[in-house]
């Protein structure tokens, strides 16, 4: 049996085959698109391939499945710290994924099914014009403080009116170049919220969500951010294993006497980890029936701090989401 290592890149990717005892049967350059996988690899004998985690990573292992070979993504960071070399090319690493693809020295990655992956898309599309229109907001008060017009605090409802009027008010002559700026603005604005109400029209009707969203603070988006995110429950052993998975933990670093805990990880999906700290906000600054959770939150405020406190509410929010999820459950508002 062959092995093959696939080094991915967006335009041509490395291949290198490699038989049982290391040697190298053939590398080449191909074409990164389902015609280049089909002539370098569709005549050769089912074999291993192994290709770091990407964005072409599914795309691909779903092409090298339907030629009859088996496909396995890997962790990146994983990768790197089996891999120690100076010698960083193309070539270099597809000769290391298909070594790793010999002697199983990998860890591999879930999967994530089609719905998922669907779900996960349109997630990532209304982040993306949210960012777009804080990028824009951002360059539009930039803009007006080198004019000495501060605008402050303003309600996104307001934002565009409030830039209208100070612009007529102060500066006509910015009109024409901020006019353009605005309507890009709205139009992310619009946009992002005709997702978010498909997204939540969308989740509507599943049971794991409604039962996610019972928890105080999580709301379509987080439920729906996790349910793409996590995808299979089952593959946690312990609902606390979502902390880390979620890059929720301290870095620890240990050698000889040294044993230092550092910030959080932040490993993982960062959108979700970025929505349930908006959900965590909410449960302790706008949740007003009691609630042993919110209880929680608040000692650890006291004693430790908002930013310790508020760390801490996420990372047992993504435990007790993953709980609710096993078990069937609702939240229970008098348990933490």
């Amino acid at each position: 049996m062959n092995y093959c290592g696939i080094d991915l890149a967006s335009k041509a990717s490395a291949i290198c085959l490699m038989d049982g005892t290391g040697a190298i049967v053939r590398e080449e350059e191909i074409p990164t698109d389902a015609d280049g996988f089909r002539i370098c690899l569709g005549g050769e004998e089912a074999m291993k391939c192994v290709v770091e985690a990407s964005p072409l990573a599914e795309w691909v292992v779903q092409v090298l499945e339907r030629l009859g070979h088996e496909a396995v993504i890997i962790d990146a960071r994983r990768a790197k710290a089996v891999v120690c070399t100076k010698k960083k090319t193309d070539r270099v690493n597809a000769r290391d994924l298909a070594n790793m693809a010999r002697t199983g020295w990998y860890t591999a990655v879930h999967r994530k099914s089609g719905a998922a992956r669907e779900l996960r898309t349109w997630l990532a599309a209304r982040a993306g014009l949210v960012e777009t229109a804080n990028a824009l907001n951002a360059r539009i008060r930039g803009l007006l403080r080198a004019h000495g017009i501060k605008l402050g605090k303003v309600a996104e409802r307001e934002f565009e009116m409030k830039v209208q009027a100070v612009v007529e008010a102060r500066e006509p002559a910015l009109a024409g170049a901020l006019t353009p700026l605005l309507n890009l603005w709205r139009q992310s604005i619009d946009a992002a919220e005709v997702l978010r109400k498909e997204i939540k029209v969308r989740i509507r009707q599943d049971s794991v969500c409604r039962r996610l969203m019972s928890v105080p603070g999580v709301g379509p988006l987080t439920a729906a951010a996790y349910l793409a995110t996590i995808d299979d429950p089952e593959r946690f052993q312990r609902s606390d294993q979502v902390g880390a998975y979620l890059g929720l933990v301290p870095s620890v670093y240990q050698s000889g006497d040294i044993d230092y805990r550092g910030r959080i990880t932040k490993e993982g999906d960062g959108l979700l980890r970025w929505l349930l700290v908006e959900a965590a906000h909410s449960l302790l600054s706008h949740t007003r029936r009691d609630c042993a959770l919110k209880r929680w939150g608040e000692r650890l405020q006291a004693q430790k701090g908002i930013g310790k406190a508020r760390v801490a509410v996420v990372r047992k929010l993504a435990v007790i989401l993953h709980r609710l999820w096993i078990t069937g459950e609702t939240f229970d508002w008098q348990r933490v």
